[in-house]
């Protein structure tokens, strides 16, 4: 099967939660766009695990990097899925050959840590099927000044932004002061493609 090159635009979502820590851009970082890369715009997201407590510690992602989806690779953002902190629980999230995400919910607001992202859910479109899923939700909820926010792809969801100070400590074992896990997200999606 040969490769063609499509054309994709993207849109960026505002920031959820804080800008705190260290920016990352999975976009540019993973899948390389702006430059010339190829990507699997059929199914940028194989797979995704959520560590989370009272909020949303922590996030990792399973990109596919290729229309193939044989080349994958895994970050994470935030407390990691190395963390060994059994009040800290991981929930994996897969992606069926024909799903997508097309909205993200959740909540944000002032916990213990600070500004924070204090819970996620997830919309998963399966375009086979037609069905829909929701995923989540993770993380506690709880906190001061807690405000929803929604996210709706154009398409689908291809991409995760925002500010984290990588871990693998759960926040909970945290002293006063310390920083760690992740603050803020924002969503790229696909808005247009073309062959």
């Amino acid at each position: 099967m040969g490769t063609s090159t499509q054309l994709v635009a993207t849109t960026q979502s505002v920031l959820f939660g804080d800008n705190k820590g260290t920016h990352f851009n999975d976009l540019e970082t993973v899948l390389g766009i702006p430059a010339n890369v190829t990507i699997n715009v059929d199914k940028p997201i194989t797979s995704i695990t959520v560590m989370h407590g009272y909020v949303v510690d922590g996030i990792e992602i399973t990109y596919s990097e290729s229309d193939s989806a044989a080349t994958t690779t895994t970050v994470s953002h935030g407390t990691s899925s190395e963390c060994t902190d059994l009040n800290l629980k991981k929930s994996h999230i897969y992606f069926g050959d024909t799903e997508n995400i097309i909205a993200v919910s959740g909540l944000q607001g002032v916990s213990e840590w600070g500004l924070r992202i204090l819970q996620l859910s997830f919309v998963i479109y399966d375009s086979k099927t037609g069905g829909v899923r929701v995923e989540g939700p993770f993380g506690g909820g709880v906190g001061d000044s807690v405000q929803p926010f929604r996210f709706t792809a154009n398409g689908i969801l291809i991409g995760f932004g925002g500010f984290a100070v990588n871990t693998d400590t759960n926040l909970g074992s945290f002293t006063s002061g310390e920083t760690g896990g992740l603050y803020g997200l924002t969503f790229f999606d696909v808005a247009y493609r073309c062959a």
